[in-house]
């Protein structure tokens, strides 16, 4: 009698532990349709969010090695060595030239009659035509070429930290606004020239012939001239 009471004790625990479990444990229940795409989508943006990373890291390393592999170059020419040939992969990134935009030319930004100055946009340019954002030091030189000897008549240092805040993105280079200093020789040639000079030392020119009209087309380029 006891072994059946027993018997009978144990199956009701048994019974109540079962109904226990299954309600700390409820089945698991088909996901939606829509409840997989949103994980699908969790799971994409953070391998996406990964790569960014990644890449951006990559970008930065590739940019401070090119930093330093011209600090080295800059290092061993003031020191009167060689320089070792510079790998291929960063040509493309070193400035060889500076141009004048096509729209450089004068203008008229204070909504007043009459032009105000020059307005100079400034490329620095690498091997294969891209613009840089580089920063360095700025002297633009009006020239006055009517005479038989060139003069220089109006002149705009323009150091690096102001030059970096004019630089605009699209399209990419540095926009200069050269207001006119002292009498302008109006219906003469003039040549506006820039030179600039990199933080390494190197120093880029480039010049552009105009003729001072006091038209509406303002700006008209008649020729231009590169150096460096």
């Amino acid at each position: 009698m006891k072994i059946k009471t027993a018997a009978l004790v144990l199956a009701l625990f048994l019974a109540c532990g079962c109904r226990g479990l299954s309600n700390l444990y409820p089945p698991s229940e088909e996901k939606t349709p829509q409840e997989k795409l949103a994980a699908e989508n969790e799971r994409l943006k953070a391998l996406y969010e990964t790569e960014h990373d990644l890449n951006m890291k990559l970008a930065y390393e590739l940019e401070t090695a090119r930093i330093e592999i011209e600090k080295m170059r800059a290092a061993l020419a003031a020191a009167g060595a060689e320089p070792a040939e510079t790998t291929a992969a960063f040509q493309d990134f070193e400035a060889c030239c500076i141009r004048f935009g096509l729209l450089t030319g004068i203008s008229d930004w204070d909504g007043e009659p009459g032009a105000d100055g020059f307005r100079a946009y400034l490329l620095v340019k690498d091997s294969e035509g891209t613009t840089l954002k580089r920063k360095g030091n700025c002297r633009f030189d009006l020239i006055h070429i009517a005479g038989l000897n060139d003069e220089v008549i109006m002149s705009w240092q323009i150091p690096a930290e102001t030059l970096g805040g004019t630089w605009h993105s699209l399209p990419p280079g540095f926009r200069v606004l050269l207001p006119w200093k002292g009498e302008v020789p109006w219906g003469d040639e003039v040549v506006l020239r820039a030179t600039f000079t990199d933080s390494f030392g190197r120093r880029f020119q480039t010049a552009r012939v105009f003729t001072l009209e006091q038209t509406e087309n303002k700006g008209q380029t008649e020729g231009e001239g590169e150096n460096g």
